[in-house]
This record gives structure tokens, C-alpha cells and sequence, in this order.
């Protein structure tokens, strides 16, 4: 692990330090052209400047933490397995017990049987739709007709609620 870091850390430190130089070149190759024409390669060097600013900052960033994660003593050298004895000496598991038999499939109740649906009546054959408006016509009685609750004077707050 520590290696690796190390390798990465130097890796990350070389590109974050060519960024650093891309900007800096960007910089003043954007000045001299700023001072000698006023053409839109200005704008193009300014992109460039802020792109590499920004990739050399991110890149020196992660380079400290790179090299924070080195570790500071280096890697013991491994012993060899002959040299390793186990702590405790290991102890047999207890033994299993068997598993309970399974049930014989007498046992099991059958299902109940299913009982059979209640006969549908027929649908009503349609009428013509002169016949439904007549229909509805004789029968006034039924018709329903919305009383409203509150008086016509009623007051109401603002979120709806009756005043009394």
C-alpha cells in the first residue's frame, strides 16, 4: 500500500507541476497577445489560463492527500509461515443432531372443495336512448335536487371557513 501511494503521490505531483508550468506559459502568452493585437485569441488564452488553473489545483490537492497516505515507517518484512504458530490449538464442533423425519403426506387435510359461483342473472337488453331520457322524465320524485346549506348572506374567511 505504501508503494503504491508513493507512486501515485510522485505521478500526481509531476502532472499538477505541468499544469502549474501550462498556466504560467498560458498566462504570458495571453499577455504578449493582448498587448500586440485585439483579436479573439485573447479569449482562447484566457480559457486556457483558467482551464490548467483549475486542473493544476485539483491535481495539487490530490497530491497532498496522496502523500499524507504514505505511512511513515516502511513494511516489515514477512516472516516465514514455518515461523507462525497458531495462538489457541482448535476444538472440535459439537456434533449435529439429526434432522426431526418428515411428515407422511396422509397427514396433510385436503383442500376444501370449492363451492360453485351463484348463478349471474342476464344482462338487460339495451334500449334506445329516447327510451332512458322518458323513462327519467316520468319519474320527477326521484330527481335530486341540491339544497345548498348556507344562506345566500353567508360570510366566509379566506380560507373558507364559515363565519357564524
Amino acid at each position: 500500500m505504501s508503494n503504491r501511494m508513493s507512486v501515485l503521490s510522485r505521478r500526481l505531483g509531476r502532472f499538477a507541476g505541468g499544469f502549474s508550468f501550462a498556466t504560467v506559459a498560458f498566462f504570458s502568452i495571453g499577455l504578449y497577445a493582448a498587448a500586440n493585437t485585439k483579436g479573439q485569441i485573447v479569449f482562447l488564452f484566457a480559457g486556457l489560463v483558467l482551464v490548467c488553473l483549475f486542473a493544476s489545483f485539483v491535481l495539487w490537492l490530490a497530491h497532498g492527500f496522496a502523500w499524507a497516505m504514505i505511512s511513515e515507517k516502511p513494511s516489515e518484512e514477512k516472516k516465514p509461515a514455518e515461523a507462525l504458530k497458531p495462538a489457541d490449538p482448535l476444538k472440535p464442533a459439537e456434533a449435529m443432531k439429526p434432522a426431526e423425519p418428515i411428515k407422511a403426506a396422509e397427514s396433510v387435510k385436503p383442500a376444501e372443495a370449492v363451492k360453485p359461483a351463484e348463478a349471474m342473472r342476464p344482462a338487460e337488453a339495451m334500449r334506445p336512448a329516447e327510451a332512458k331520457r322518458a323513462a327519467a322524465a316520468k319519474n320527477p320524485a326521484e330527481e335530486n335536487v341540491i339544497v345548498s346549506e348556507d344562506p345566500p348572506d353567508a360570510k366566509y374567511t379566506i380560507t373558507g371557513r364559515r363565519v357564524y
